[in-house]
C-alpha cells in the first residue's frame, strides 16, 4: 500500500477532557499494554507498505510513552522509516478530543 492509517489502541488519554471520570478509572499498567500492541501492530503493518510509502501513526493520546516514545522506538528499530513530521492536534477548544500524528515514510532498503 501507498499508504497506511494506523489508528491504533491506545490510553485514550486525550479524550479525558470530556470524560474526565476516565482518569479515575485508569490503571497506568495499562499504558505497557498499550505500547506493546501498538508496537505489535506498527511491526506488522510495515511489511504491507511500499517504499515511499506512508505511514500515519495515530493515537489519542497525551502521553510521550505512547507517543514520541514510540516513534523513537519504531526509527530505531530498523523497520526503514523516517519521521517526516509529528504533531498534537488539540481539539479541547473545539469541545473535541487531543490526538497526536506522526506521519512517517518507508524508505528503499
Amino acid at each position: 500500500f501507498d499508504l497506511i492509517i494506523a489508528d491504533v489502541p491506545c490510553s485514550g488519554s486525550g479524550t479525558w477532557a470530556r470524560s474526565p471520570e476516565q482518569l479515575y478509572f485508569f490503571d497506568v499498567q495499562k499504558i505497557t499494554t498499550y505500547t506493546q500492541l501498538q508496537q505489535d501492530i506498527v511491526n506488522n503493518i510495515v511489511a504491507y507498505l511500499n517504499p515511499g510509502g506512508l505511514l500515519l501513526y495515530i493515537t489519542c493520546s497525551v502521553f510521550q510513552k505512547e507517543n514520541e516514545q514510540q516513534v523513537q522506538e519504531f526509527l530505531q528499530k530498523h523497520l526503514s522509516l523516517r519521521l517526516e513530521q509529528s504533531q498534537f492536534i488539540n481539539g479541547i477548544p473545539y469541545a473535541a478530543d487531543m490526538m497526536y500524528v506522526a506521519q512517517l515514510r518507508k524508505v528503499a532498503v
